[in-house]
């Protein structure tokens, strides 16, 4: 029989404290909370209301009660942020954790510790001097005989709750055994064992899964427009789709839930959604927007008398500072889980804000906190506030209406465009020197816009009121400089938010001490004193003092006085900047955090204008130090974020809202590009502890900033600081630098005789040169068949009768079905192969294709052999009608009789399908079918395929596949005024298809690499040629409807088309495409203006390097033939629409990012490969016009 389980326990509790900030508003719960509690089974639990984001505070917070409690820190399990378990302790916010938060839980500990002596005594007979605790056991002199009391032995057999003592005795840093030392993080295994249980991997029983359409004013959250805006949901556009289980609709909140997740992404995006037209706040601008946005005033430091400081300033210095709006950036989409039973809800979130969160939900879903449980889970972190919380509503809103768990995943363009952004910030200052150039007024004004941001799902159903938004107080962190100015004033403008904006780390401290700083630096040049000195000299506080200077110390600061000297022929410019802060946090006057202070290194490329920091030596006294590791690692992740933010980071807007959807559109730091960090962590293990988490950020935009003009002699005043801002300033002031030229490739070789088509041979004058008159008399036969203006109609036939033709027959005819690509143009998008209502794009209008199913009304079934040759060789139709040419009647007329009769009986044995298309109706003069006899007569040699007994047997088979029923010359040749191909002039040198541009497969091609006979035969075998690319557009299906041919026939094609490429490349083809990478490769690191930072955001993980990836192939766009066409239209089609049905999907698919990108974006992107990748072409102009184009000629036929 198993022995029962020990029972006992001991809690420290305290009465429950009400709710304060953004979490009052749930109202009040009286419950207990419980932060220690010590069971039987040796188990240790503490309970702590902030989370760990990835900050390792789940491993310094069981340091700290391990120490105070003698416990082995393995035998303490921390529970973080749940509501039913945990403290409400606010947020987790303003690097509090240890510095805050952790003292009830330390006080638990020690008391704890203090009650298990008392009865360890008690059991043991022994005074409490006598004993003691040691990793979890207890300790005695002399010791026991023959007894071992763990800790849970101690609460056994008793069940204690003890109110919490805020005196309670805790140990002297002299005592410490654990505090203070390195320990590694509690949660890294799982996580790099893929043990760990993000939030997105929660399953519940009987989930379903939710997708949210979200309204039109993107990243906005105040207006008289939210939850307003939706006029109306067409809930029937999606009820034929798998898997959808409803439609749900509160105010401006839209969602859509269903059995499967890819079930609801795909109703999500098929609901037709209506909304009323808005007029967003203008953000092109944003420091101009900040600067008009109404504001009141609150002065927090007014020291001296500032007018009368100014008046005796020798120099006065006004300047001006800016920060972007910027975003968390998580990595992942936030998810989130709700369950809705019985009138309560739970949630799994991965949220920064379990209490808070419950509060709004309590709201949002009008319950009591009582009933509302949060689980927190781990998630795509963020330090601040992204999506996690707005996507907890979003779930139990779903769940509520269905009455089953709903778990919801935004978009990566969800998250972009609605987490609530880093507030952008302006901050002027005017101040001034006396003429010893000491400081003697300054001024400081700062304006912040912010309202921390309502859950999402409370504004968009009207639950909260959006029409005016509230202001938080939020500007002033860090706000009162540091420096002993004598005459100083500090104004914060209160602002409310104009885009969607919250807590982001560092929040307001960060761009106020850019300004500090950055001020500072140019008072110490103004002076001509050394920047380091002069900050010494006005830095009153001593602390700061020691960690300025051995910060200085580790990096190797040098005397630096004067003005800066800079060669303005020099490419590469170094210099070094440094920069201090003390980051404070929370409510003015706010709580001091950890000091912090960076010495950056910095090159500068005067060619590209790219920044490198190349070194980051940065100093961070915080006390006493719980996890000095996971000091060192904040410190790390700071700087890494810090110089992400500062080089990189800018949300952009246009008229829509965000325009920043993606990493293309919002580019980070890579890892290649992170500077060499050096921690200097000060020993104060004397001194309490302060916040770690935002600290070593505060000071380091000033660094970087002072590297910088002291590298090149310019201020830059405006973060980021961006390669073309650099750049261009840099050019301004000292000159253009000369740039280094890129050596041009050599023009590929042409060799060998000119080909003409084996068709050449088939026309009426050179039958007659070549003394075939009975041929020509034939040809002539033929053509006054054709061009006669009007015909009779044949008479219809039965359908053929099952087993007519053999089963032989039919898969011949299949064959030939293959190579004429009958299914690619007879085949609407959605709709039954060969059945037609395909609609073709041709100068002259739209063409429907016509159904080739066997259907007596709609179809072939009605139609005689003798009546399909006459279509196919003459372009009548049956009724007698004449055709349009769009049907490439022109080809087909080369087929074999053997060809056309198996044709026939496989398209006659496949199933009717009745399928009306539409009427073709071309505007006159083009709707005059009959005229089309005079065409024929011009242009249409009727007369069958007759091999070229010069060329070889292979090149024959491939021109009477290619020139017939392959009708290659049908797109790739240009067509005249009246839209007959020139393929006497100019065969296959490029022609139009659906509007695409077909590329010249000549020696005409601009492709940088000729087309050899092995590149066409992969690219029609595979679809993808690594010489050339992939195949898209229109081409990617006939690849596709090419699987079925033999390989003789691909490689007979590929053969025939090759050898009317006659170029060469001198060196090798394999050298020559080393070249032609190599050359984009330099012109690349040259630009890297916003085309390059969308390019490696959005493309190059699919298109630079060569070996294999997630999605197959890895297409080099210098290679590609759209990079180099007259016309962009190509390229942006393949941006707007992505190759979402490539020839096969394993080697080529590619997302649209027409939804992602905007057209100022598109035309950023496709000037910068234009430039990079075809540097011997002209640039393509007026992009953004043309982008926008070709996206309203998309979306007119039904396209995103």
């Amino acid at each position: 029989m198993q022995a029962s389980l020990p029972t006992g326990s001991l809690s420290v509790f305290r009465p429950a404290q009400p709710p304060k900030g953004l979490a009052a508003r749930g109202g009040f719960i009286p419950k207990d909370e419980i932060f220690l509690r010590i069971t039987a089974d040796d188990q240790v639990v503490a309970f702590c209301g902030h989370v760990d984001l990835g900050t390792g505070i789940a491993t310094s917070l069981a340091q700290i009660v391990a120490e105070e409690l003698d416990a082995r820190p393995a035998q303490v399990r921390m529970v973080l942020g749940h509501t039913e378990d945990t403290p409400d302790q606010g947020a987790t916010i303003a690097s509090e954790t240890i510095q805050v938060t952790a003292i009830p839980l330390r006080r638990a500990a020690a008391q704890a510790r203090h009650l298990l002596l008392e009865r360890a005594a008690e059991l043991t007979g022994r005074t409490v001097g006598t004993i003691t605790l040691r990793e979890g056991e207890l300790v005695c002199e002399p010791p026991l005989p023959n007894r071992v009391y763990r800790i849970g032995d101690l609460v056994e057999g008793v069940e204690l709750q003890v109110l919490l003592d805020d005196a309670a005795a805790v140990k002297s840093t002299s005592e410490y055994r654990l505090v203070g030392r390195d320990m590694p993080r509690v949660d890294i295994p799982d996580k790099v064992t893929g043990r760990a249980v993000y939030v997105h991997d929660v399953r519940v029983d009987g989930m379903l899964h939710g997708r949210v359409v979200r309204p039109p004013y993107e990243g906005y959250d105040h207006g008289p427009y939210v939850g307003r805006a939706l006029l109306s949901v067409d809930r029937e556009s999606v009820t034929h789709l798998p898997g959808v289980v409803d439609v749900v609709v509160v105010g401006d909140f839209v969602g859509v839930v269903a059995e499967r997740e890819e079930q609801a992404a795909a109703a999500a995006e098929a609901l037709r959604v209506k909304w009323a037209p808005v007029a967003l706040p203008d953000l092109t601008d944003p420091v101009e927007a900040v600067r008009d946005n109404p504001a009141t005033p609150r002065v927090v430091l007014d020291r001296g008398t500032l007018e009368d400081g100014l008046a005796g300033a020798k120099t006065v210095l006004e300047r001006e500072y800016f920060w972007p709006y910027q975003m968390h950036g998580s990595i992942g989409p936030s998810c989130s889980v709700a369950d809705w039973q019985d009138g309560k809800l739970k949630v799994w979130s991965g949220t920064q804000n379990p209490h808070m969160l419950r509060a709004d939900l309590a709201l949002l879903m009008g319950l009591s906190t009582a009933d509302i449980q949060v689980i927190r889970h781990e998630a795509a972190g963020c330090y601040g506030r992204n999506c996690a919380d707005d996507v907890g509503g979003d779930a139990a809103l779903l769940s509520r209406a269905v009455g089953r768990p709903v778990r919801v995943q935004l978009s990566r363009e969800q998250e972009h465009v609605w987490e609530p952004k880093g507030a952008a910030q302006l901050v002027r200052i005017r101040g001034g020197i006396d003429a010893s150039g000491q400081p003697v007024a300054y001024d400081l004004d700062t304006s912040y816009p912010s309202n921390v941001s309502p859950l999402l799902a409370l504004v968009l159903t009207g639950v909260v009121p959006a029409d005016v938004p509230s202001v938080a107080q939020m500007g002033d962190r860090t706000s009162v400089p540091p420096y002993d100015y004598p005459n100083a004033r500090v104004t914060v403008q209160d602002m409310p938010p104009i885009a969607r904006a919250s807590w982001f780390r560092g929040v307001s401290a960060l761009p106020n001490s850019f300004a500090h700083d950055s001020y500072i630096d140019e008072l110490a040049a103004e002076a001509g004193a050394d920047p380091l000195e002069y900050r010494l000299d006005h830095l009153p506080d001593q602390r700061a003092c020691e960690l300025l200077k051995a910060t200085a110390d580790r990096a190797g600061w040098t005397y630096r006085a004067g003005p800066v000297e800079v060669d303005p022929q020099a490419r590469v410019l170094k210099g070094r900047g440094l920069a201090y802060a003390q980051y404070v946090h929370g409510t003015f006057p706010g709580t001091a955090a950890a000091w912090s202070a960076w010495v950056a290194d910095v090159e500068v490329d005067r060619q590209s204008g790219v920044v490198s920091v190349t070194r980051a030596v940065v100093g961070q006294d915080a006390g006493m130090m719980v996890n000095p590791a996971g000091v060192r690692h904040q410190l790390q992740g700071n700087v890494i974020q810090s110089t992400s933010r500062i080089l990189r980071e800018e949300v952009q807007f246009d008229d829509k809202g965000v325009e920043s959807r993606d990493w293309g559109g919002y580019p980070i730091l890579t890892f290649p590009e992170l500077p060499a960090i050096e921690p200097v962590l000060m020993e104060r293990q004397d001194q309490p502890p302060l916040g770690a988490g935002e600290s070593a950020s505060v000071p380091s935009a000033a660094a970087i900033a002072n590297a910088l003009y002291a590298a090149t002699g310019v201020r830059f005043r405006d973060v980021p600081f961006t390669p073309e801002k650099v750049k261009a300033r840099l050019d301004e002031a000292l000159g253009p630098l000369t740039a280094e030229a890129v050596r041009p490739l050599a023009a590929l070789g042409v060799a060998g005789p000119e080909i003409r088509p084996a068709m050449a041979r088939t026309t009426l004058g050179a039958k007659l040169r070549r003394g075939a008159f009975a041929a020509a008399f034939a040809t002539v036969g033929g053509l006054m068949a054709t061009v006669m203006p009007w015909r009779s109609a044949i008479a219809p036939v039965s359908p053929p009768e099952a087993g007519l033709f053999s089963d032989a027959a039919i898969a011949r005819g299949e064959k030939v079905a293959a190579a004429g690509d009958c299914a690619v143009c007879h085949t609407a998008s959605g709709g039954v192969t060969n059945a037609g209502a395909f609609p073709l794009e041709t100068p002259f209008g739209i063409i429907y294709s016509t159904n080739l199913t066997p259907d007596v009304d709609t179809g072939l079934g009605a139609w005689s052999y003798e009546a399909f040759e006459r279509a196919m060789r003459h372009g009548i139709s049956r009724d007698g009608r004449h055709l349009y040419p769009a049907f490439p009647y022109t080809a087909f007329a080369k087929t074999s009789d053997a060809d056309l009769r198996d044709l026939y009986a496989y398209l006659m044995s496949q199933k009717p399908v009745r399928n009306a298309v539409p009427k073709t109706a071309l505007k006159f003069p083009y709707n005059m079918r009959f005229s089309m006899a005079g065409w024929n007569m011009l242009f249409h040699d009727p007369a069958p395929f007759t091999p070229d007994p010069v060329q070889s047997e292979q090149w024959n088979r491939g021109a009477y596949l290619a020139e017939g029923l392959g009708h290659c010359s049908a797109c790739h040749t240009p067509r005249n005024a009246l839209g007959a191909e020139r393929w006497k002039s100019a065969y296959l040198a490029g022609g139009e298809a659906e509007g695409w541009s077909a590329p010249a497969l000549s020696t005409l091609s601009q492709s940088p690499l000729p087309w050899s006979e092995d590149d066409l035969y992969a690219y029609l075998r595979t679809g993808f040629s690594p010489a050339h690319g992939p195949a898209g557009g229109p081409m990617a299906p006939v690849v596709h409807s090419m699987a079925s041919l033999p390989d003789a026939d691909v490689r007979a094609i590929a053969h025939y088309i090759a050898s009317f490429d006659r170029r060469n490349a001198v060196e090798g083809a394999a050298a020559r495409r080393d070249a032609v990478l190599e050359q984009a490769r330099g012109l690349q690191a040259l630009d890297r203006g916003e085309g390059s930072r969308i390019y490696n955001g959005s493309c190059a993980s699919c298109h630079e390097g060569e070996s294999a990836h997630l999605f197959g192939a890895r297409p080099q766009l210098a290679l590609n033939s759209n990079i180099q066409a007259d016309s962009p239209d190509n390229l942006v089609h393949v941006i707007l629409k992505g190759v979402s049905q490539p020839a096969y999907a394993q080697a080529t698919t590619m997302p649209a990012f027409g939804d992602i990108l905007s057209d100022r974006q598109i035309a950023e992107l496709v000037a910068y490969l234009r430039r990079t990748m075809a540097p011997g072409r002209s640039e393509w102009t007026d992009l953004e016009a043309h982008v926008a184009r070709l996206r309203a000629q998309i979306r007119a036929n039904g396209g995103h």
